[in-house]
């Protein structure tokens, strides 16, 4: 399922180039000055979780599954592009190579809980 639950963040980040990087950290600056912004990046975060949960559940992915699976993948790509805007010089990887590592990183998280 969670190569399904990739697919979600690499369309995300496919669509993000170096003109989306440069301008990474002024939006972060003006979204943290504003109320408005700040929910408005919110609600982004939250349409990219439903489009994913739909497109699990049309995979044949419960509902109940799909949700934390897709709200995984939303968080990943987010960890991701934080990631790399805020390289310094050439980002050593993609925006999608990062938020996958970061996809990856959660779900060796998940193993090595008990």
């Amino acid at each position: 399922m969670l190569e399904a639950v990739a697919a979600g963040p690499e369309r995300a980040a496919g669509a993000m180039g170096p003109a989306n990087r440069e301008l990474g950290p002024r939006i972060k600056a003006a979204v943290a000055t504003s109320t408005e912004l700040q929910e408005r990046d919110t609600l982004k975060s939250v349409g990219l979780a439903a489009a994913m949960t739909a497109a699990l559940v049309a995979r044949g992915v419960p509902g109940p599954t799909a949700r934390p699976a897709a709200e995984l993948g939303a968080l990943a790509f987010k960890q991701g592009y934080a990631q790399w805007f805020e390289a310094n010089g050439p980002a050593p990887g993609t925006l999608t190579q990062r938020s996958l590592t970061a996809l990856e990183d959660f779900r060796k998280a998940t193993t090595t809980l008990s």
